[in-house]
């Protein structure tokens, strides 16, 4: 269980990180063509190196039009897909920082491009720098995307006619850039973190919602759902669905006699004798109100649902419940109904029909299952 729930955890990180890289694709490829168009515009790369020029173009339109294929996978998919999906996106982004790297390499050696090498040299400080703001996802990629896009301008500048405070100014931004980029890294993963953490917490106030506070069972609002769940169920697969309302015979004597604070403990026994009676795959034990309990039994038909009923009668008539103050004899008065899809019945019919049973069995001494319709 407890494997599960952290592979769980570790999915919808994968989910967030994946919805997030998807959001910051989007226009990013487009720069990078509108930089190179910038960059080699000023100079006669085109005329004297037509096919690099084209090569090159043609290579940042294809990785910008990879970015929006395949679709971004939805949130509930499978950690193989997540994965598969964002390492795909990796190799997207890095192959286009590299191909910026092997352009501003070239406009910085070559004289046919000297005119864009001001042009190159912002478009790799931006370029850089967005990228340490927008892919801290993952701390190594990023520090070897950011490396490919800006490297070659500190390692080369000194090999060509720009000043030196040019290529100082550029080497000392590396150093803040590398600041920018662990920063953000360990911004993203608290991101992260606060993420499950408010996830978690959801889910917890979410789970405490359809809980009985009192009895630890399932409350009026989880029975609700899981009624029109199981209703679901029974007319797709025509398998019968059978619902117990019970209800506690004279439980208003229990807190006249002996107080509320023993019949509070009594519906906590009563709830978990109960739990002990249904070892039923898909039995779903709900508090409806007060001293009214509810089970919807998936699968069962009238037969054998009656016959579970008269196994708790019977367990609690001739096993007291046990509290502090010594044992309490107890009884319960059940009603039993089957869904009948096939006649229109829905969750509010099948309900009506199990509690109409009850009060039958009320109405004729107490301490009885009845079947509705039987």
């Amino acid at each position: 269980m407890r494997e599960k729930a952290g592979d769980e955890i570790a999915r919808q990180r994968l989910a967030r990180e994946a919805a997030d890289t998807r959001q910051r694709l989007v226009a990013g490829g487009l720069f990078y063509v509108l930089g190179w168009l910038v960059v080699s515009a000023p100079g006669d790369a085109f005329a004297e190196h037509t096919v690099v020029w084209t090569a090159i173009t043609l290579g940042f339109l294809a990785l910008a039009g990879l970015r929006f294929w395949p679709r971004a996978p939805d949130e509930d998919e499978d950690i193989g897909r997540l994965k598969a999906w964002i390492d795909r996106q990796w190799i997207l982004v890095l192959l286009t920082a590299a191909l910026w790297g092997g352009v501003l390499s070239w406009v910085l050696f070559d004289p046919h491009l000297a005119g864009g090498r001001s042009a190159a040299l912002l478009c790799t400080i931006a370029f850089a720098t967005a990228f340490a703001h927008n892919y801290a996802m993952r701390r190594n990629r990023a520090v070897l995307g950011v490396a490919l896009l800006y490297l070659p301008a500190p390692l080369l500048l000194p090999r060509t006619d720009e000043s030196l405070a040019v290529g100082a100014t550029v080497a000392i931004y590396s150093v803040y850039l590398g600041i920018v980029l662990l920063r953000s890294c360990r911004e993203y993963q608290q991101q992260l973190d606060l993420y499950d953490a408010l996830r978690m917490q959801r889910d917890q106030y979410e789970a405490l919602s359809r809980i009985d506070p009192l009895t630890g069972v399932a409350n009026r609002r989880s029975f609700g759902g899981a009624l029109a769940h199981h209703v679901g169920e029974a007319r797709r697969s025509g398998r019968p669905l059978a619902l117990l309302v019970l209800d506690l015979d004279h439980f208003k004597r229990v807190n006249d006699e002996h107080g509320h604070d023993a019949g509070d403990a009594c519906l906590v026994r009563f709830a978990e004798r109960m739990r002990e009676m249904l070892g039923v795959p898909g039995a779903h034990l709900s508090r409806l109100g007060g001293e009214e309990f509810g089970v919807l039994l998936p699968g069962h038909d009238a037969a054998a649902a009656g016959a579970l009923a008269e196994q708790m009668r019977a367990s609690l008539e001739q096993r007291p419940l046990q509290l502090r103050e010594g044992p309490l004899a107890l009884t319960v008065s059940i009603g039993v109904a089957v869904l009948h899809p096939e006649a229109g019945e829905g969750g509010d019919e099948l309900y009506r029909a199990a509690d109409r049973a009850m009060y039958r069995a009320k109405g004729e001494g107490r301490n009885r299952v009845r079947v509705d319709g039987a």
